[in-house]
């Protein structure tokens, strides 16, 4: 469904209006999983850049989660060869688009976030980065390079990938000027360790730019084509109340709209179907297994944005658990729900929910 797409040049070209100012060379941009950071790479960002004179260049950490260094290391040689042979970069993009959204078998299966076995880059493989990168700026000549690297985070989730995090800045550093990247990120925690905490390599390396929600423009966008390609009406205030139930997830949300093409159902049919697609998807039960009750309590306070630290919060906790409503159980639950990624905390020290749909659940289980 790539005709679907919702183009956002205005945030393209905002993003690139930061290079040109001499701002930054680096940008992070963070929202939860299934905002629409990937497509907005290769959609909207890549052809963008590419007008302005840029070579833009996408690798995902994610496509080898244990071995990282390989993603980053294929995608440079990928977009070498496609340079060296004139051929054209936008056919890569057109085919990691298609990659990126043909995935729709997702009933009963849990999305895995982080390494199972991490593996450590050679010091071979990080010589040949480095070298990737030089070359390209070379092949690059009068142009600016810009990597558009996905899952960045990934890199602060194990100390085994601290080689490769310290090269690649090391490899930046050194084509200052020459090389621009925006990273994108899907867990706050992980982000804030990768550039805020001074032993990293990367702290204070980017500006770090929150990805904007999709709003009413999106929402009428998908009504007209609703109704002017498959007859299929509905009113704007239904569909939009439909994204507010996938947490303003445009991923959930097309895949919604998929399932009401198909089969031409009414649209509460087409929401009770997603959700249960995004249940499924994102591990809902087995996160739900996983906390405590307490947790609950904690989550569900940090979801209506009120501080796990009040003496209401510490009677609600000695009413309905067999714990002490003090701070340091308070505390505990925080450390819980973090390492879970089902939170994360900003810099500012405030907490943030991470799992777009889990809140809904919890309350209807």
């Amino acid at each position: 469904m790539n005709d679907w797409h919702f183009a956002r040049p205005e945030l393209a070209s905002k993003l690139l209006k930061i290079f040109e100012v001499g701002i930054t060379s680096n940008i992070a941009l963070i929202a939860p999983r299934r905002k629409g950071k990937t497509l907005f790479l290769l959609s909207d960002l890549a052809p963008e850049a590419q007008a302005h004179g840029y070579i833009p260049i996408y690798a995902s950490l994610w496509q080898n989660m244990d071995s990282p260094h390989e993603g980053l290391i294929g995608a440079l040689e990928e977009a070498i060869h496609s340079i060296s042979n004139k051929s054209v970069l936008r056919r890569l993009f057109d085919a990691k688009i298609k990659k990126a959204t043909v995935s729709n078998e997702l009933l009963g299966k849990v999305d895995i976030e982080f390494s199972g076995a991490p593996q450590k880059a050679q010091p071979d493989d990080l010589m040949l980065l480095d070298r990737l990168i030089g070359e390209l700026v070379s092949l690059a000549k009068n142009k600016t390079v810009l990597l558009l690297v996905d899952e960045i985070q990934h890199l602060s989730t194990s100390a085994s990938f601290d080689p490769l995090a310290h090269a690649l800045r090391t490899s930046l550093d050194k084509r200052q000027g020459l090389v621009k990247t925006v990273f994108t990120g899907s867990s706050r925690h992980y982000m804030n360790l990768l550039f805020n905490e001074s032993k990293s390599p990367f702290y204070h390396f980017v500006d770090q730019v929150p990805f904007p929600d999709l709003e009413v423009e999106f929402i009428e966008f998908l009504r007209k084509r609703l109704h002017g390609e498959y007859a299929l009406s509905f009113a704007i205030s239904s569909l939009q109340q439909a994204f507010e139930d996938f947490d303003k997830s445009p991923y959930w949300m097309m895949k919604m709209i998929s399932y009401l093409v198909t089969f031409e159902n009414r649209l509460k049919e087409a929401v009770d179907y997603t959700m249960v697609v995004m249940e499924a998807s994102e591990g809902f039960s087995e996160l739900a297994k996983s906390m405590k009750p307490i947790d609950m309590i904690v989550y569900k306070a940090l979801c209506e944005n009120k501080s796990p630290f009040t003496e209401e919060i510490f009677k609600t906790v000695e009413n309905e658990t067999e714990l002490k409503g003090i701070a340091s159980n308070v505390q505990r639950s925080i450390a819980r729900l973090k390492k879970s990624n089902i939170i994360s905390q900003a810099v500012n020290r405030s907490y943030r929910v991470e799992k777009p749909g889990l809140r809904k659940y919890l309350e209807k289980k």
